[in-house]
């Protein structure tokens, strides 16, 4: 007869939003550590602890995986970065506001995330994706121009701003002494954004 003590325990069965998670945070995780090509999806799926079947159910390729766990978050932020604006009755704020805001929230975002970040790999699939979301934040760019009559140059002015807070944090550890980071990096790079944007040239 069996000893009821040596039997093993069966893992509860986890949900599919917990599997993905799982998933999508072993995947994140070597990313950032290993890059892109180095990664395989069997250490993903190892790491996550489900079968390599099992993921490839929810995430059909390699390619996939790495756009929702290193990608996605950047994107995200700046599809809600935008609808949140676009949503208040002016609709947007003034530039200041707004731009402390987007430099704060993805100063954050890109600090917590560094090592991932800094991983990915700006493939044409991985450009467009990043393309369409900036494209949306346009929306901002013009709503400013527009209520405060400012002449610049929407597109470009938009992704230049995403580029030196994304660029000017990855950095931030090495380019920068300890006093001057954090809070004193970000009020500088807002002021700095701010006077470019509010820039009006003389006739």
């Amino acid at each position: 007869m069996p000893d009821p003590s040596r039997t093993p325990t069966r893992r509860p069965r986890r949900s599919s939003a917990e599997v993905r998670e799982l998933i999508l945070g072993a995947a994140a995780e070597l990313f950032a550590e290993k890059g892109f090509a180095a990664t395989t999806t069997r250490e993903i799926a190892e790491r996550a602890e489900v079968r390599e079947t099992t993921m490839f159910r929810i995430y059909d390729s390699k390619e996939h995986l790495y756009d929702e766990a290193v990608l996605r978050p950047f994107t995200d932020f700046l599809d809600s970065f935008t609808e949140r604006w676009m949503a208040t009755a002016a609709p947007v704020g003034h530039p200041a506001e707004v731009l402390e805001q987007f430099v704060t929230e993805l100063h954050d975002l890109v600090s917590g995330n560094r090592a991932l970040i800094a991983a990915l790999d700006w493939n044409q699939a991985t450009a467009a994706h990043a393309q369409a979301s900036l494209d949306h934040l346009e929306s901002v760019g013009r709503a400013i121009a527009e209520r405060y009559e400012l002449d610049f140059d929407v597109p470009v002015a938009i992704r230049i701003a995403t580029a030196s807070v994304v660029a000017t944090t990855l950095l931030e550890d090495t380019l920068f002494p300890e006093d001057q980071r954090g809070e004193r990096l970000r009020k500088e790079l807002v002021r700095m954004l701010v006077g470019s944007t509010l820039y009006r040239p003389t006739p």
